[in-house]
């Protein structure tokens, strides 16, 4: 009796430990994906380049470029005093020049709308745009660390966008069509930048950054070590497994809705402003690496969740089971019994959990965020574990026959 006790003990310490570290694991894990596409998207120069560099395409964020730098100039260029005093030289009718000068300049300012369009939908603004996003990376991570510097800064809870050389390169462009006006206009500092967004929040995210910064790209890899230590000390592994498995697509689930939620957000705080109809798009293709992660995530929960299910003891997972391995055995009857063949069904429980481990490990310190490469690992595992039952099919039906009582 004093033997059972102690080792009863052990074991619900070990249940309870195991139930803890899944819980934590689980509670992680959306930061764990946040931290990670921060760290590859955000603190990434050449992933930041590759993500926003597209959006210079987008007709919404175009029309929105067009339109802040437009209004920038056009409230520098007074074209009603300035056609008022052209046609007033020129008719001496101080009544025809006022009624023609409204229209004219209109017109004007029409005109130098349509050329800022044109310069924005060039390959020239491409150009621009590059080097704007590149300052812009390096901005961000500037905040992030607590400094202030490049096109975007912090002005007390607000943050802002310089656009001075956005305008400095449509001004020549515009001097360049024949608008020689454009080269004498000089904007303000304070039209000069625009407000993206009220930001309070921004303190925390730089504490959060301080923190986990160093460990950003390794979070993954240290929940899929937590989740795998949950499932090493459970009594029960194949309910863990399972456990795991639904913990991954409801954490995923859970954080797509949060982020749902968050563009909600955005989107409201740039609506009104001049960015306001393009920061869905913004939105959508600045988190489009962390979303297509979120779908993997699930998709893999999904697969371990059909794992710790199919390694389980209820009735259906073992009729499954049993008809699973009953057509990989007559697969494998088929070949011939060998060394390799009884090495591997020696160690067969063994090799399924380094090819577990080593999937694990593919997949979280590859390019956790891609669903390809994901796809792809999961397939080779899945061939893999398929390939070690056809191995050892023959050695095991031998077994089995050999330790059937003779008649």
């Amino acid at each position: 009796m004093s033997d059972v006790k102690p080792a009863q003990k052990r074991s619900g310490v070990r249940s309870i430990a195991a139930v803890l570290i899944f819980v934590i694991a689980a509670a992680l894990t959306p930061l764990a994906m946040l931290g990670n596409w921060g760290h590859a998207t955000v603190v990434n120069s050449e992933q930041f380049l590759a993500t926003v560099g597209p959006l210079a395409e987008s007709p919404q964020v175009q029309a929105a470029v067009s339109e802040a730098v437009s209004a920038a100039i056009v409230k520098q260029v007074d074209t009603t005093a300035i056609v008022g005093d052209f046609l007033g030289g020129l008719l001496n009718n101080d009544q025809l020049s006022a009624s023609l000068s409204a229209p004219i300049a209109a017109g004007v300012n029409k005109l130098i709308g349509e050329i800022v369009q044109g310069f924005i939908a060039s390959d020239a603004f491409q150009k621009v745009w590059v080097t704007l996003a590149g300052a812009t990376q390096k901005s961000v991570v500037a905040i992030l660390q607590g400094g202030n510097e490049g096109p975007v800064q912090m002005q007390g809870d607000q943050v802002v966008l310089d656009i001075s050389d956005l305008l400095t390169a449509v001004q020549s462009q515009l001097v360049a069509q024949g608008v020689s006006l454009a080269d004498k206009v000089t904007v303000p500092a304070s039209d000069r930048q625009i407000v993206l967004f009220e930001a309070p929040v921004v303190a925390q995210l730089q504490f959060v950054y301080s923190l986990t910064s160093p460990i950003l790209q390794w979070f993954p890899l240290l929940m899929a070590i937590l989740f795998g230590l949950a499932i090493t000390l459970a009594r029960r592994r194949p309910r863990m497994v399972l456990a795991v498995g639904i913990a991954l697509v409801v954490t995923g689930g859970l954080t797509t809705w949060a982020l749902g939620v968050g563009k909600t957000f955005f989107v409201d705080q740039l609506a009104g402003t001049v960015f306001g109809g393009a920061s869905g798009v913004f939105w959508d293709t600045l988190l489009n690496y962390l979303m297509t992660g979120l779908q993997g995530l699930m998709i893999f929960g999904v697969v371990v969740a059909i794992a710790g299910w199919f390694a389980g003891s209820s009735r259906p997972a073992r009729n499954v089971r049993s008809h699973v391995v009953a057509g990989l055995t007559e697969i494998g009857s088929s070949l011939p019994e060998n060394g390799l063949s009884t090495f591997l069904a020696a160690r067969a429980d063994t090799v399924r959990w380094v090819i577990t481990a080593v999937t694990v490990f593919i997949l979280v310190v590859g390019s956790v965020m891609s669903l390809t490469h994901m796809i792809w690992v999961l397939l080779l595992a899945g061939g893999l574990f398929t390939l070690l039952q056809v191995l050892i099919a023959k050695t095991e039906a031998a077994a089995v026959t050999a330790d059937l009582p003779a008649n």
